[in-house]
């Protein structure tokens, strides 16, 4: 299965991490939203996060991308700054593609995925977000439900439905904003903007594997102690 798609009014990408089974049940709907960055939501896009309850927006861009998008959200909600990229247009210009790029995310950026995945223990409705909702968000999505026991199949196959949702549209402003930035589209950037392929994030996971044993393990020597797993389950887990 996939994460439910929500129609947040400003939003292309905005998804329910709930119903997924996981051990000892299945994951809670309405605790846990992954999204594309919220800096283009309406009114009634606003109104709609609030209707949710969200406490918490855990915002995973740099500073650079968010200073001159930063997030419209209800003034219920805290917004939670959390860059997992120093900064985002170095892995842009390298022109990675979008398997080295997701590999690279995960084998040296654990530190930053760990602590976001340790924020999401805490009580409370949270919405976490990058810009596309697709790499740095998919990364903390995939960790936080292999974490509480949600099979990696589901996992990667809801990693893989940012394509669908972010072609279009999305994909249109976004080229040319990265024109507007004096960015050089080739084709490999082209592919890496909304590409989500299964093969990426099944190469991801098994560096992981291969380094660490585990994601369990990967999350402890990142900094994820057991009692914060503990925590996860129990917020997210029914």
């Amino acid at each position: 299965m996939t994460s439910a798609l929500l129609p947040i009014e400003g939003t292309y990408n905005f998804r329910d991490l709930g119903g997924f089974r996981a051990d000892g049940g299945r994951t809670r709907s309405g605790a846990l939203f992954r999204s594309d960055a919220l800096a283009a939501l309406s009114d009634r896009g606003r109104a709609q996060i609030a209707e949710l309850s969200v406490a918490r927006v855990i915002d995973l861009r740099d500073d650079a991308e968010r200073a001159p998008l930063p997030d419209l959200v209800p003034e219920s909600a805290v917004v939670v700054p959390h860059p997992i990229f120093p900064d985002v247009r170095q892995h842009i210009s390298a022109q990675l593609d979008i398997y080295a790029l997701t590999e690279l995310l995960y084998l040296e950026h654990g530190d930053r995925l760990a602590s976001a995945v340790t924020m999401l223990a805490e009580p409370g409705a949270t919405v976490f977000h990058c810009t596309a909702g697709k790499d740095r968000t998919g990364a903390v999505a995939a960790l936080t439900l292999l974490a509480v026991g949600v099979d990696r199949d589901d996992v990667m196959h809801d990693y893989s439905a940012s394509e669908q949702n972010l072609s279009g549209e999305w994909r249109a402003k976004n080229l040319e904003l990265i024109k507007h930035l004096g960015i050089e589209v080739t084709p490999s950037l082209e592919q890496l903007l909304v590409s989500t392929p299964l093969a990426a994030i099944d190469r991801a996971l098994a560096a992981v594997d291969e380094r660490f044993g585990s994601v369990r393990d990967y999350l402890r020597v990142s900094g994820v102690a057991d009692t914060t797993i503990e925590r996860l389950h129990a917020q997210l887990v029914e």
